[in-house]
């Protein structure tokens, strides 16, 4: 069960990390693993098998030499530019999960391999699981715990006119 005070802290969360006041670093290989709610095995998998799968046919049916330097150029594609970008994907879906829900956040802090940085001041940082990123937050952006309410001209009272 989540209290007020929790959710008042995940909502501080999120509008940080909204705003890009709160900054999102891990551990690729801690965070991207079996057993973490944001796994993904065929982004794993399927980058490297398929161009295997490709050169193990191409070693078959058009010769070895060609299979092998197919295997050895496409591992390089993959290593320069397939793994940033599924880097990327797997920073954008921890963003995500971490704002999704406060037993998300609860869930992958407690897995482990997130920091959380200020941006303002990259010095200040909690480190998960041994971290307590409640205080962090609290200690950080107690300004966003609290929803505020903008004043707009049709919330004031309008004086009614008599014909």
């Amino acid at each position: 069960m989540v209290n007020k005070a929790d959710k008042m802290i995940f909502r501080a969360l999120k509008t940080a990390v909204e705003k890009d006041q709160l900054r999102l670093y891990m551990d690729y290989g801690k965070v991207n693993r079996p057993g973490s709610p944001i796994y993904n095995p065929w982004e794993c998998l399927l980058p490297i098998l398929i161009p295997v799968l490709i050169g193990l046919m191409l070693i078959i049916f058009v010769g070895v030499i060609f299979g092998l330097l197919f295997i050895v150029a496409m591992i390089m594609v993959y290593s320069t530019y397939f793994k940033k970008k599924l880097y990327h994907k797997v920073i954008e879906r921890t963003k995500a999960c971490l704002i999704s829900s406060f037993e998300n956040c609860e869930n992958l802090w407690k897995f482990g391999g997130i920091v959380l940085v200020n941006a303002e001041n990259k010095k200040l940082g909690c480190v998960s699981p041994e971290g307590d990123w409640k205080e962090f937050v609290i200690l950080n952006f107690s300004d966003y715990m609290l929803e505020k309410k903008e004043n707009t001209k049709d919330n004031e009272e309008k004086p009614t006119e008599h014909k």
